[in-house]
């Protein structure tokens, strides 16, 4: 375990020497901290893309919401489209977003240049954590030269370690967020759109702690 944060610690160390924008610069600083739930900032982020590899796609949309002591603080929500480079194309079919819609977007710069300041002292929450970290850091090291080494909750594999744990089978289609919700006994609500998937992982995150 030592030898593990001392990996992380260091990677971190030479990552913040890379980091061209201040921000990001601290927060690779920042010590990495374990909490108690109830103390943890966590910042639950969500991404809609034009597909499913940060090789070949673009961030069409980022949202996110903060839970601090366990509420989640809906004046700390923020929702932005993104302008892209090329057109959404068959990618539409699953986040509903439109090239008109995005023309009205901002550059990825000024999203994410919006979103550094909010994870300071914060643990990332995705459903899905290694598609959307996969473009968060591409994006942010074609930007500013470095990943962010943060501590990160993926809701997805938390409920795939349960069901593993209960020797459940999982079936396609089983470990999707809406899945995931109705087995804690969540409503359903309108998904693929990133501020309403942001808010239904931080209810999935929270009930997962009951």
């Amino acid at each position: 375990m030592m030898s593990s944060a001392l990996g992380i610690n260091l990677q971190r160390m030479w990552w913040r020497h890379k980091a061209t924008h201040p921000t990001l610069q601290a927060l690779l600083s920042e010590p990495l901290q374990s909490q108690p739930f109830q103390q943890t900032r966590y910042v639950v982020i969500d991404l809609e893309t034009t597909a499913l590899d940060p090789e070949q796609g673009e961030i069409a949309s980022i949202a996110w919401v903060v839970i601090e002591q366990a509420t989640i603080c809906l004046n700390q929500a923020a929702h932005y489209h993104v302008r892209l480079e090329k057109e959404v194309g068959q990618s539409a079919v699953f986040h509903q977003l439109t090239d008109s819609d995005l023309e009205q977007g901002v550059h990825i710069k000024e999203a994410l240049a919006a979103l550094l300041p909010v994870l300071s002292h914060s643990t990332l929450v995705f459903h899905n954590a290694h598609l959307d970290m996969g473009f968060l850091n591409k994006a942010l090291r074609a930007l500013w030269g470095a990943p962010l080494l943060l501590p990160v909750v993926d809701t997805l594999q938390v409920e795939r370690k349960r069901l593993q744990q209960r020797t459940e089978a999982i079936s396609a289609g089983d470990l999707r967020l809406f899945q995931c919700r109705q087995r804690y006994g969540l409503p359903d609500v309108p998904l693929h759109d990133a501020l309403g998937d942001a808010l239904a992982t931080a209810e999935l995150w929270l009930a997962m702690q009951h």
